[in-house]
C-alpha cells in the first residue's frame, strides 16, 4: 500500500514540474523577439478575487470582454465633404467620425490614466484616401530628431503609430506600419511577416523603402523639446491614398470590406493602445488589431460612425482649434517641422512589451 502511495505521489510530482516547465517556457516567449515585459506589467487582464460560481462567472465575462478584439464601423465621406490637412480636426465630417475612444493599457486592455500618454483615434475615407485622426495628451512633447530625417526611429521618442493588416484577417501577413511624430516627420515601413524583415537591433525595420505617400500635419498644444513648461499634447491628421497599399487584395475598399487595424499614442518604445496586445507579443502582433469595417456615406453595409466596443467616453483633452501660441507644422513627408533640439529619449515607463 505505501508503495502505491509513493508511486502516486512520484507521478504527480512530475506532472506538476512539466507543467512549471511548460509555463517558464511560455513566458520567455511571450513578449515575441523581444522577450517578456518586465514582472507585474504586462500580460493578461489581472482576475479579480471573487468568490462563488456567480463571481467567477462575472469574472471571467470581464475578461472575456477585455480580450475581446475591438471593432470600429467607419463611414464614408459624405459627396461634397472635404478634409483639409491642418492638423485640427474641426470640419463637420471629424465631429461625426468614427472614433476610437481613450486608449487604453497594452497589457491589461484596461484605461490607464497614470501612464503619461493617452488618447484616441479618429477614422474616415474616400474612394482615394484613408484619413486619420489623433487627439494625444501628453506634458512632455518631445522630438530631437533632425528635421529632414527620412524613417527615423520615432519611437524612441513621442509618436502615433497606425498598424494596418489590410486582409483583415490578422495572420501578420503583408502588413503596413506607419509613424508620425510631433515633428511632423514619418516612419513608415511594409512587414512581409510578424516584425520580418528585420536587420537587427538597429534596423531596417521591414521594407523601409515602401512609402505611405502620405500628406500629414501636427498641431502642438506646447512647446516641443522644452521642459520649463507644461505642455498639453499634439493633434496629427492625415490622409493616406489607396494606392499605396499594394499588397492589399482590394484598395480602396467596398462597404462591408473590414481590415485589422491598430493606433498607438507613443513615448520612448511604448504606449497605449485602440486594441491591448495582452502580453501577446510586441505591437506587432496583428492577431490583437481591431477590425475596421468601412461602411457606406449613408450607413450600408453597417452603422455608420460607431464607437469601438468598450470604448467609453473620449478623453479629456484640450480642444484641437489652436490656442495662443501654439505651433503648427503642415505638409508632406518629411514636411515643415517645428523647432526641435537633441536631448535623448524621456525617462522611461514599461506598462507594455517594447514595440522593437
Amino acid at each position: 500500500m505505501d508503495g502505491a502511495r509513493e508511486a502516486r505521489a512520484h507521478a504527480r510530482a512530475l506532472v506538476l514540474a512539466g507543467a512549471a516547465f511548460a509555463a517558464a517556457s511560455c513566458s520567455r516567449g511571450g513578449g515575441g523577439e523581444q522577450g517578456t515585459a518586465p514582472a507585474g506589467s504586462a500580460g493578461r487582464a489581472p482576475a479579480t478575487s471573487a468568490s462563488g460560481g456567480a463571481g467567477r462567472g462575472a469574472d471571467t465575462a470581464a475578461r472575456r470582454q477585455l480580450a475581446a478584439v475591438k471593432e470600429l464601423a467607419v463611414r464614408k465621406l459624405a459627396p461634397g465633404a472635404a478634409i483639409s490637412i491642418d492638423g485640427r480636426l474641426d470640419e463637420p465630417a471629424w465631429q461625426g467620425a468614427a472614433r476610437t475612444g481613450p486608449f487604453v493599457n497594452v497589457g491589461t486592455g484596461r484605461e490607464d490614466r497614470s501612464l503619461p500618454t493617452q488618447g484616441e483615434a479618429r477614422l474616415l475615407w474616400d474612394d482615394a484616401f484613408l484619413y486619420v485622426g489623433f487627439d494625444v495628451i501628453d506634458g512632455t512633447i518631445t522630438g530631437g530628431f533632425p528635421v529632414d530625417a527620412r524613417d527615423p526611429h520615432l519611437w524612441e521618442r513621442d509618436t502615433v503609430e497606425v498598424m494596418i493588416d489590410p486582409d483583415g484577417d490578422g495572420d501578420n501577413k503583408d502588413y503596413y506600419e506607419i509613424q508620425i511624430s510631433p515633428q511632423n516627420l514619418v516612419f513608415d515601413s511594409q512587414f512581409d511577416g510578424y516584425n520580418a524583415p528585420r536587420g537587427g537591433p538597429s534596423g531596417p525595420f521591414g521594407h523601409q523603402e515602401w512609402s505611405a505617400g502620405l500628406t500629414s500635419a501636427v498641431e502642438l498644444r506646447g512647446t516641443i523639446d522644452d521642459d520649463s513648461d507644461e505642455d498639453r499634447g499634439y493633434v496629427v491628421e492625415a490622409k493616406i491614398p489607396w494606392s499605396s497599399f499594394a499588397k492589399a487584395k482590394a484598395a480602396p475598399p467596398s462597404p462591408g470590406d473590414a481590415w485589422r487595424m491598430n493606433f498607438y499614442a507613443m513615448q520612448n518604445n511604448g504606449g497605449t493602445a485602440w486594441s491591448p496586445i495582452l502580453g501577446e507579443g510586441n505591437f506587432h502582433r496583428a492577431r490583437r488589431f481591431g477590425r475596421v469595417r468601412f461602411v457606406g456615406a449613408g450607413g450600408e453595409a453597417g452603422g455608420a460612425g460607431a464607437p469601438a466596443r468598450d470604448a467609453g467616453p473620449a478623453p479629456a483633452a484640450a480642444p484641437s482649434a489652436k490656442p495662443p501660441g501654439a505651433t503648427s507644422a503642415a505638409g508632406e513627408r518629411p514636411g515643415a517641422a517645428a523647432p526641435s533640439a537633441a536631448p535623448g529619449p524621456k525617462p522611461g515607463y514599461r506598462a507594455d512589451p517594447p514595440d522593437r
